[in-house]
């Protein structure tokens, strides 16, 4: 997680549930969080980018609120926009989706969400095989 064993440009996407979370368990201050904590959550973000292919796509399913994740996304070595949506009722997930090769600016409405139709979290929804082809992550109108 934090040294990829892969060789650069590997893979078209990348998914992550609950990876950066964990990092941020023992973080401090969420508006401030510890060096030791950037410096691990960097160290991922930047294997990640390393092991995308130039218009590949990281996907990050995270507890994470916008305001905390996006100076992190956001770092100058990193080439790709961020988008993120929400999902669940009450208690929410976040899904961001960050393309690589475009680089998001750095002000304040630099993040956009993004409007994705509801997503059930119930079982019998989450087991069925075509789960993941019912988020959307493409631009293509197919």
């Amino acid at each position: 997680m934090l040294d990829l064993p892969f060789s650069n440009e590997s893979f078209d996407v990348v998914v992550e549930k609950g990876t950066m979370d964990v990092l941020f368990v023992n973080s401090g201050d969420p508006w401030n969080p510890r060096p030791a904590t950037v410096n691990q959550v960097n160290a991922m973000l930047e294997g990640v980018h390393r092991v995308l292919k130039g218009d590949g796509i990281f996907i990050s399913i995270s507890f994470g609120q916008p305001h905390f994740r996006r100076p992190l996304f956001d770092a100058p070595q990193f080439t790709w926009t961020v988008e993120w949506s929400t999902f669940g009722d009450g208690f929410h997930y976040f899904f961001y989706i960050l393309r690589k090769g475009t680089r998001t600016s750095n002000d304040q409405g630099s993040i956009e969400k993004t409007e994705m139709p509801s997503i059930c979290l119930l079982q019998e929804e989450l087991e069925g095989e075509d789960y993941i082809f019912r988020t959307s992550i493409d631009d293509d109108e197919s």
